[in-house]
């Protein structure tokens, strides 16, 4: 009688557990990362340890030096994991790359380095598509490109600089594509309605500028005139920051507070004005030049200042760059529907930013040209992107 009590017992424990396990909600998975940067990081952890001689042969091959062959696909094939990591971080809008402001000027950024091979990378995986005629893969690489540069930021002007050199990268290689899908209406329709929705993420000067305006103030003090004379001419030349070092006092940190807070000022206001390139690119340049190299308190604040001029004219460029891609592209979508180049620019396409004016169009027997009308202050030529139309 026991034994069968005992059995009826186990049979009704076993029923139970198995109910309440059957009823149980099942565990929810904790949330994927909700800030891009994130999976950026993992995708520099996840990238291939290639020798430095096979970095070099990617960087040709994404740069359009060399051809992709045999080895290229067996580099690049190692930074699959990195890649889809990318492709994963492109569909999150926030991304907070974790910088460390408090350390001021002294914040390391270890992802720029970084970002730089993964560029290469994605330029390279695009070659290797174009070679094998998927051109939609290539397009896909650039976009995705284009939403890194985004990621990149504008947090301190050096993530802003980085941003416009991955912007520029990407520009350049969908120039050189979408003569080759001149026929495929669709796709260049495509493209172009991904390239609109993408156009209010772009990055602007002025909050890097506000933000080293914060961390130089603060440096400009008598107790920090050590870690500020090791900034303005660097720890090798350790004899002149010591000289430094002697000859500061907080009276000359005071003047030249105040000189480079106007300066910087008055350049986030020239940024701030809608004006043509030449009259901001001069106003910048004067006032990140002519200081006094006699006078500390000039010279150091010259010391902190960036060359804002030249830092316009990359922008500057990288925007007119982006404006004749989509130009182009409108010029090829006219050409499908009609059979033929336009003998003339059609009238309402972006502009040539140097001179804000249309682009000059000139029809080539190979396809068009789009040349600026403006030059860039502190360059000698005038900027211009052939597109070159498959037969």
């Amino acid at each position: 009688m026991n034994r069968i009590f005992n059995g009826s017992l186990m049979v009704l424990l076993l029923v139970t557990l198995a109910i309440t396990f059957l009823a149980s909600p099942v565990l929810a998975l904790p949330p994927d990362p909700d800030n891009a940067a994130l999976l950026y990081y993992q995708g520099f952890l996840t990238l291939a340890q290639l020798e430095e001689m096979e970095w070099d042969h990617i960087s040709n091959v994404a740069r359009g030096k060399a051809e992709p062959d045999d080895k290229t696909r067996e580099y690049i094939s190692k930074c699959a994991g990195a890649i889809q990591l990318v492709e994963a971080a492109a569909k999150i809008p926030t991304c907070h790359w974790g910088v460390q402001y408090s350390r001021g000027l002294d914040a390391l950024m270890p992802q720029m380095p970084q970002t730089r091979r993964l560029t290469f990378v994605l330029l390279c995986d695009a070659r290797i598509s174009a070679a094998d005629g998927d051109y939609k893969a290539v397009l896909e690489r650039c976009l995705l490109l284009k939403t890194l540069a985004r990621h990149v930021g504008d947090d301190t002007v050096i993530s802003y600089l980085v941003s416009i050199a991955v912007s520029e990268a990407t520009n350049k290689r969908m120039n050189e594509i979408i003569g080759r899908v001149a026929g495929d209406a669709e796709l260049l329709k495509w493209l172009k309605n991904e390239l609109l929705t993408s156009q209010d993420k772009d990055l602007s000067l002025v909050r890097p500028l506000k933000i080293e305006m914060e961390i130089v103030t603060d440096l400009m003090r008598i107790e920090n005139v050590e870690q500020m004379a090791g900034v303005v001419i660097g720890e090798l030349y350790k004899e002149k920051v010591n000289e430094i070092i002697k000859t500061t006092n907080a009276e000359i940190l005071e003047q030249a507070k105040q000189i480079y807070t106007e300066r910087m000022n008055s350049a986030l206001a020239a940024l701030s004005t809608s004006r043509p390139y030449e009259q901001t690119y001069t106003a910048l340049n004067q006032l990140a030049d002519d200081f006094d190299k006699d006078d500390p308190a000039s010279r150091t604040a010259g010391a902190f200042i960036p060359a804002l001029g030249r830092i316009l004219t990359l922008k500057t460029r990288a925007e007119t760059h982006a404006n004749a891609v989509m130009a182009g592209i409108e010029i090829l979508l006219e050409r499908a529907g009609t059979g033929r180049l336009p003998n003339a620019l059609p009238s309402g396409l972006p502009k040539d930013e140097f001179s804000g004016k249309d682009f000059e169009y000139e029809k080539t027997k190979d396809g068009f040209i789009l040349r600026c009308r403006g030059r860039a202050s502190d360059e000698d030529k005038i900027n211009q992107y052939e597109f070159k139309i498959s037969k």
